[in-house]
């Protein structure tokens, strides 16, 4: 099997019809044990570490199978907890055959919360084709960058989220979704150059900061031709902002 590396996602070729993608996120500190520094329910955070790994899958137009968990925690109850996380994660999702499975840690007691997701999509090739970015679009952010407990507060109101990006997949106009994380927007803006062989010009007067952590992917890169910009600003129920244009 032959497999290459996109940005933070693994294709491994199964067949002359069919990819693998893989999508990995993990979490650290954050939870309600005693020595976590971020304060959050299991559930919640269960349900954003596997968003991430989620809209990194279906942005290039996958569709999840597995949903790996290696949870560094006991069963009992946050891991029970984190799995509701998940299970809830999966719900905007039509295909509700996903499999979930994963380990926890039951032979030492834990007092700082950490997790792994890897989540196993497929690709059926025949009726697919990679996202790209084209000379002369625009890139816009759709969400504004979140972290921490920052993303508690926002009770969904300014952050990307996968019933969305569900959404947008649909619009014939736009070229290519990139979810953003801690690396931040300008980092992924020139991934998103970089991968399409463009070159990148950052707008002047942006007003979203391009170098703050996104967390779990609270916004997101989506390239256009400008004159799609109104419709999808009418479309779109959370912020959006032109930041840059590719040529």
């Amino acid at each position: 099997m032959k497999a290459r590396r996109f940005r933070d996602l693994t294709f491994v070729e199964i067949n002359d019809e069919q990819l693998l993608v893989i999508a990995c996120d993990s979490s650290g500190a954050i939870g309600s044990k005693e020595n976590d520094i971020v304060k959050v329910s299991p559930d919640i955070l269960g349900y954003f570490t596997t968003n991430v790994a989620l809209c990194e899958i279906l942005s290039v137009g996958g569709e999840p199978l597995v949903i790996v968990n290696t949870l560094s925690v006991e069963m009992n109850d946050t891991g029970s907890k984190i799995i509701e996380g998940i299970k809830r994660a999966i719900e905007p999702i039509p295909n509700k055959d996903i499999i979930i499975t994963g380990s926890t840690e039951e032979n030492f007691p834990v007092i700082q919360t950490g997790m792994g997701i890897t989540v196993i999509g497929i690709i059926n090739t025949k009726d697919w084709t990679m996202p790209m970015t084209k000379k002369g679009a625009i890139a816009l952010v759709v969400g504004v960058p979140k972290v921490g407990e920052e993303v508690i507060a926002d009770n969904g109101k300014e952050i990307f989220s996968l019933k969305l990006l569900l959404e947008l997949r649909e619009y014939h106009f736009i070229q290519e979704i990139l979810p953003v994380g801690s690396k931040g927007i300008l980092f992924e803006l020139k991934e998103m150059a970089k991968t399409n062989g463009l070159n990148l010009s950052v707008f002047r007067d942006v007003k979203i900061d391009l170098y703050k952590s996104a967390g779990p992917a609270t916004c997101a890169i989506v390239s256009i031709e400008e004159k799609y910009f109104d419709i999808l600003k009418d479309k779109c129920p959370i912020p959006i902002n032109k930041v840059a244009r590719f040529y």
